[in-house]
């Protein structure tokens, strides 16, 4: 899986290298200002929404300043995505309101998927602090304190989605 995403990185990496050097621009100081911001608006942390049941998978995940989009349960075949810039200061809002330390011990409204009511569905935040991940929950019935969120993914994966 880090194999997979390393090799996109690198492909992408590769392709503006190219155009770059292309274009045979000169740095100045306003270029090297509006890079340096670009980079500190990037999202240092991963998140990773997942839901699955028989017959239905769903996993989400965004890092850095892509979106990733699995239907696939094996995870062979996945779509990327730019994260849409004029979303990225909500996303990062929502991100910042949440206390990741106490996503292990969130409480969930409804069990509905231990009888395939429902699929079950999971929420991961990862960064350099550590990966912290809640318990399983509903899928469309998360726990009050992360629902924005797990929302805004979603309508994230909808908004990239649309051709």
């Amino acid at each position: 899986m880090k194999f997979i995403l390393c090799f996109i990185f690198m492909l992408i990496s590769a392709k503006e290298c190219d155009s770059k050097t292309a274009q045979k621009s000169t740095n100045t100081t306003s270029e090297v200002t509006a890079l340096q911001s670009k980079k500190t608006s990037q999202i240092d942390t991963k998140i990773t929404y997942q839901a699955s049941t028989r017959g239905f998978f769903l996993k989400i995940w965004i890092e850095g300043d892509l979106i990733m989009v699995s239907k696939d349960n094996s995870l062979k075949s996945f779509e990327t995505y730019p994260f849409p810039s004029e979303e990225k200061e909500a996303f990062l809002n929502l991100l910042s309101a949440i206390d990741k330390t106490e996503l292990t011990a969130l409480e969930t409204p409804s069990t509905t998927f231990q009888h395939d009511a429902a699929a079950m569905a999971w929420l991961e935040i990862s960064d350099e602090e550590g990966s912290y991940r809640t318990k399983v929950f509903d899928h469309g019935n998360p726990p009050e304190s992360i629902q924005e969120i797990v929302e805004k993914i979603q309508s994230l994966k909808s908004m990239v989605e649309k051709p």
